[in-house]
């Protein structure tokens, strides 16, 4: 039996409608890949500006740190050098630092230097392998020579802050915030955080593994890339299936009206 004009057209119409949920899924898939590229851009972007930016000021000769708070309306990666006390009292541990693959803190401690106080990263040392131990630390009595590197603490609202007791020392923090610190310990430090590069004397119990750039602007790149392909393959995979529906369909039509 042959089926007549108007059923075979409201058969064809009804196999070939457009897969509408299929394409909802695929432009919110390509959109958001797209977006995850473009967003990698930018950050290859903001990482070659501070790059250059770092390597314009390392051309600079180190300077006092008050000298560079005064002197730069950008503190950050500006290199300093200058001779303080170490603050033995208050130690901070800042918590989650890993070095080669191994778990420990970063050692941060107010230095005095010019009659002005700021915090100082003297760097890395190693967690014990009990957590609710902490490392012995050993700070220098007298006035040392530091050759570091200006930063800026961020403020990660991911991060929840565990201490509740901000003058129990050592102090273990999941983050710095200075203004936090300012406000319990009564002091008016500058919202700076000089990293240690080298000292005299050595120091060789904190190992200095500051880098201002953690990931390079490559990485980003290739990313982006990543997330393009991702996109593009999507988005052929969708018009690939969607063909080959419409010829199925194209075929089936021909073969029913045959019978």
């Amino acid at each position: 039996m042959q089926l007549t004009p108007a059923n075979d057209k409201s058969e064809r119409v009804s196999g070939s409608s457009w897969p509408v949920l299929a394409t909802l899924i695929t432009l919110v898939a390509v959109a958001v890949m797209v977006s995850l590229g473009c967003w990698q851009l930018a950050r290859m972007d903001q990482k070659q500006q501070r790059l250059h930016s770092i390597a314009q000021k390392e051309a600079q000769a180190p300077m006092q740190v008050f000298e560079a708070l005064q002197s730069f309306s950008e503190v950050r990666d500006v290199p300093v050098r200058f001779v303080g006390q170490v603050d033995a009292t208050r130690v901070i541990l800042l918590d989650n630092q890993i070095y080669q693959g191994k778990p420990g803190y970063g050692v941060i401690v107010p230095v005095r230097s010019e009659g002005q106080q700021f915090l100082t990263n003297l760097g890395w040392v190693a967690a014990p392998s009990q957590r609710d131990q902490l490392p012995v630390i050993q700070l220098p009595s007298q006035p040392v020579t530091v050759d570091g590197v200006i930063s800026v603490p961020g403020n990660n609202r991911l991060i929840s802050e565990t201490a509740t007791q901000f003058n129990t020392f050592p102090l273990r923090l999941q983050q710095i915030d200075i203004a936090k610190l300012n406000l319990q310990w009564g002091t008016s430090m500058p919202n700076i955080l000089v990293q240690r590069i080298a000292s005299t004397p050595d120091l060789a119990g904190f190992t200095p593994n500051w880098q201002a750039v953690v990931m390079p602007p490559e990485k980003h790149l290739g990313y982006a890339i990543q997330w393009f392909g991702l996109a593009l393959a999507a988005v052929v995979i969708f018009f690939s299936v969607l063909l080959r529906r419409v010829k199925n369909n194209d075929n089936h039509g021909t073969n029913t009206r045959k019978t």
